[in-house]
């Protein structure tokens, strides 16, 4: 009897785990918690929702009806769960736009907008209430704005974030203190080539201005492209996961202290409530399960800390060594600049003395640029979005700039078809660039190009 009592006390660590352990079936599964309900939840499967009752310290099944209209695997890819305190649980599209919602056991839409697909990879976090996107990348574009759905009104609008911001860029770390967002440790992007971004933004939400406070230290410089785990970020939450540790940043002082551990992406998410940790981790079949701790598990792991700003010399030598090499800079753009006119001149007078468009007078001046850029990338295809430059002379909205690019294009073809009496259809041709597919190329037809 008393070896059987002995046999339960060693055994009852491995029930109590497995109780709290959930083994997840989706890749993709969704773990949030619910602050109406106060309880932990997992969404995994179709017909029921997993829930964690604290006091018996176990994952228990709870009915869900979902009212979706996409497959329910499409939707664990295509969504973000958003959660926070003193907002009900919100499912985001990825680029922006549609949103469900969870109202007790019933998940169902909720907006009045549509797909954005324009802030794919943004930082997804909620603030008074209501989601939001800083950053991301659609349209041919990387973003800086901060756009919020207004849970009234269920449209997304663009917060006015000034004149100075930050690079544009994708998946950027944020965090929320004294009435301050922290934007950090994401990629500033220029076209498709994206570079880790250094700097560590405020913006501050009385006034809606950023501002660059330093540069970030290194030591936690941790993101790689692709390969950062939360999507939904909590700003109050100062933990977030990476590759090989967990980081938990303190922005009243300024310090942070990181957890370190062997095993390459052993945990995948981490969400905080009051003392209780949400985890996610991965095994290396490789499979995803959820376990509920407290701040104790973060004991097994060495750990350093320091101060989040790196401190940098602003003696005056640097700051004349920067002015210097600015304005040398500066003079060097100015010169190239009157070069690149001059040389452009002459190649539209020698184009106004033997091309046939500019003796009859039929192209207007955006045209004949259009016509150059592409006779330029004839060999590679112009991308659509190198087309923004000529029709961008009053920083108009997305799609007033869309529009006018289709009408350049649709004025240029109609003109060259009736030139050459040939279709319109076939005065371009578009292929989709083989590394991304998302992107078009425009190509002359040859017997255009030949006659020009």
């Amino acid at each position: 009897m008393k070896q059987f009592t002995y046999l339960l006390l060693l055994l009852s660590p491995f029930f109590v785990l497995s109780q709290k352990r959930l083994d997840l079936v989706h890749e993709n599964a969704f773990a949030f918690y619910d602050y109406q309900e106060k309880v932990f939840c997992a969404l995994d499967d179709s017909t029921f929702m997993w829930k964690y009752n604290a006091k018996k310290e176990k994952w228990e099944k709870s009915p869900i009806e979902l009212q979706l209209e996409m497959p329910f695997v499409k939707f664990l890819t295509d969504f973000i769960p958003m959660s926070d305190e003193g907002s009900p649980v919100y499912f985001v599209y990825k680029g922006c736009g549609v949103v469900y919602m969870k109202n007790r056991n019933v998940i169902k839409r909720h907006d009045h907008s549509f797909y954005h697909m324009n802030q794919y990879s943004g930082t997804y976090f909620i603030d008074e209430g209501e989601p939001r996107i800083y950053g991301g990348y659609g349209m041919f574009t990387n973003k800086n704005i901060i756009t919020r759905y207004d849970t009234t009104e269920r449209e997304w609008f663009v917060i006015n974030s000034g004149l100075k911001t930050p690079p544009a860029g994708i998946q950027g770390v944020i965090k929320k203190c004294n009435n301050h967002y922290y934007i950090f440790d994401g990629f500033r992007g220029i076209g498709r080539n994206y570079f880790n971004q250094d700097r560590v933004w405020s913006f501050n939400l009385k006034t809606l201005k950023w501002r660059n406070i330093g540069k970030l230290n290194p030591k936690i410089q941790e993101k790689q492209v692709g390969n950062f785990y939360e999507e939904f970020q909590s700003i109050g939450n100062g933990y977030s996961c990476f590759e090989n540790d967990i980081i938990r940043y303190d922005f009243d002082k300024l310090r942070y202290k990181k957890y370190k551990f062997n095993a390459t992406g052993l945990y995948k998410n981490i969400i905080r409530v009051d003392s209780l940790f949400l985890i996610m981790k991965t095994t290396s079949r490789p499979s995803r399960f959820l376990v509920v701790s407290d701040s104790s598990f973060l004991k097994q792991f060495d750990y350093e800390e320091g101060e989040i700003i790196l401190k940098e010399t602003n003696s005056l030598f640097s700051v004349l060594i920067i002015a210097f090499g600015f304005i040398t800079l500066l003079t060097l753009f100015i010169l190239w600049q009157l070069k690149k006119r001059r040389t452009l001149s002459i190649k539209r007078k020698n184009k106004t003395e033997n091309n046939l468009f500019i003796e009859t007078d039929e192209f207007n001046q955006t045209e004949l640029e259009l016509l150059q850029l592409l006779f330029t990338h004839q060999e590679s295809g112009l991308e659509i979005s190198f087309i923004n430059d000529l029709v961008n002379h009053d920083q108009p909205s997305i799609d007033t700039l869309k529009k006018r690019r289709e009408i350049l294009l649709k004025d240029l073809r109609y003109k060259l078809s009736s030139k050459f009496n040939i279709s319109q259809e076939d005065v371009f041709i578009e292929r989709r660039m083989e590394t991304d597919k998302r992107m078009k190329l425009l190509f002359l037809n040859e017997l255009v190009r030949i006659k020009i």
